[in-house]
């Protein structure tokens, strides 16, 4: 599968943002590219991005704001997100990455400097989309919490699973912040895994949704080169 990292630009100079998604294109990548404004803050919050190139040149636009509420978001918080500018005193560049910014590309900058710092994210970039990256799955499962003497056993079924988490539907169901072990057997794997982890969210109605805490580095492989294995799974807000 290849990955074409999907990429958000703020940037208000129409040739520069040209420039950008022309390079970001060639090199695969997947820009969408829009000046700066609420639709920047609106895109944040309801998609998931791979990386950020934000303008803190505007005018009348709080570029500090809109990387913070990138660090803040669900599903972007770990995002690199490049800060272009003008201003390169050390004042200028300090409050960047006080608010979240990852890179610094002063401008005017060329296409070799802009390759460059992809080709040095892309690792990064695709890292975080494997967290990301749910695989639609419908195989049983048993689903452990409480203390020894008192602990519940339930029986239930997965619906998606990732490097990261999994979404299950159980009856009755652990409330969320609750520690839970998982047993599973994923498709074409000889062995099951019980996966420790902490139930993120319960609800709406009996589904679970769990993040995976203290895996193993053998769990956390199987996991991954079983989710890298399917490309048409999808992208959900991690558990």
């Amino acid at each position: 599968m290849t990955f074409r990292p999907k990429i958000l630009v703020v940037e208000d100079d129409p040739q520069l943002q040209h420039m950008l998604e022309t390079i970001m294109r060639h090199m695969g990548a997947d820009p969408r590219c829009i000046v700066p404004g609420q639709q920047a803050i609106s895109l944040v919050e309801t998609n998931k991005f791979d990386g950020a190139f934000v303008d803190w040149d505007a005018r009348d636009f709080d570029a500090a704001d809109l990387t913070q509420r990138i660090r803040r978001s669900k599903s972007n918080a770990k995002i690199p997100i490049a800060m272009l500018s003008t201003r390169s005193h050390q004042e200028d560049v300090a409050r960047g990455f006080k608010a979240g910014a990852t890179f610094f590309l002063s401008k005017p900058f060329g296409a070799n400097e802009l390759e460059r710092l992809l080709n040095a994210t892309r690792g990064a970039m695709l890292e975080d989309r494997r967290r990301y990256q749910r695989v639609p799955l419908s195989v049983p499962t048993l689903c452990e919490w409480g203390q020894k003497r008192r602990a519940r056993r339930i029986a239930g079924r997965i619906v998606n699973v990732s490097s990261g988490g999994l979404l299950m539907k159980l009856t009755p169901r652990p409330e969320a912040g609750t520690a839970v072990s998982v047993e599973l057997r994923l498709p074409g794997q000889a062995t099951g895994l019980v996966l420790r982890g902490m139930v993120a969210r319960a609800g709406p109605g009996d589904q679970v949704a769990v993040r995976f805490v203290y895996l193993a580095k053998e769990q956390q492989e199987r996991l991954e080169n079983f989710v890298s294995q399917h490309p048409d799974s999808s992208l959900f807000p991690q558990a």
